[in-house]
C-alpha cells in the first residue's frame, strides 16, 4: 500500500513539474495578466462556492482537474496606495496568523515583481477541527498569497492546496506569482 501511495505521489509530482503554462488575462478590462497551468480551468460559480465561503465573486478562480489546487484572484475594497504598503503588510500578516492554529512561513516579505510592489506570504497553516466552519477534521494547507495595490484597492492572488502537494506545487506557485503583470 505504501509503495502504491509513493507511486501516486511521484506521478503527481511529474504532472505538476511538466505542466506548461498559458497566459490569461482577468479583470474588468483584462488589465491583469499571469500564467496558469494549461490544465487549470476557471471554476463555475457552483464549484467555487464549494471551495470558497465568500459571497463575493472573485475576478477569477482557477483549479486543476481534481480541484485540489486552486488559484484565486480577487480584490478588497480596502483603500491602499503603495505608500501604505507597510501598514497593509502588518494588517494582512495579523489576519493570516489569526486564521490558523499553527503556521510556518517560508516567505514573508515585501518585494518587487515586474515593476510593482507586492506583499508576499508563503506558508503552511493548519486548522484544527474545532476551528473550522465545516467539520472536515484537522487541515494542513500550503498557501502562496500575494497582495498589491490596484485602483487604490487591494488585489489578492492566492494559490492553495493540501500541504501533502506542496513539494509538487511550490515551484509552480513561484512561477505563476512571478508572472503577474498589471497595466
Amino acid at each position: 500500500m505504501k509503495i502504491l501511495y509513493l507511486a501516486f505521489c511521484f506521478v503527481l509530482a511529474l504532472n505538476a513539474h511538466s505542466q506548461k503554462l498559458k497566459d490569461v488575462k482577468v479583470g474588468p478590462e483584462e488589465e491583469i495578466s499571469l500564467k496558469v497551468p494549461e490544465q487549470f480551468r476557471n471554476m463555475s460559480d457552483q464549484d467555487r462556492m464549494k471551495k470558497s465561503y465568500s459571497s463575493k465573486v472573485p475576478l477569477a478562480f482557477f483549479a486543476n482537474e481534481s480541484q485540489e489546487v486552486t488559484l484565486g484572484i480577487n480584490y478588497n475594497i480596502m483603500r491602499w496606495t503603495e505608500k501604505d504598503t507597510d501598514l497593509v503588510y502588518g494588517f494582512y500578516k495579523a489576519s493570516i496568523n489569526n486564521l490558523f492554529d499553527e503556521i510556518e512561513f517560508m516567505r514573508d516579505e515585501i518585494t518587487e515583481i515586474n515593476g510593482r510592489q507586492f506583499i508576499v506570504f508563503e506558508f503552511v497553516g493548519s486548522v484544527t477541527d474545532e476551528n473550522t466552519f465545516v467539520s472536515k477534521g484537522s487541515q494542513k494547507n500550503y498557501h502562496y498569497i500575494q497582495y498589491t495595490s490596484w485602483n487604490n484597492q487591494v488585489l489578492i492572488f492566492n494559490l492553495g492546496c493540501r500541504s501533502r502537494y506542496m513539494g509538487q506545487w511550490q515551484p509552480m506557485a513561484e512561477e505563476i506569482m512571478q508572472s503577474v503583470k498589471i497595466k
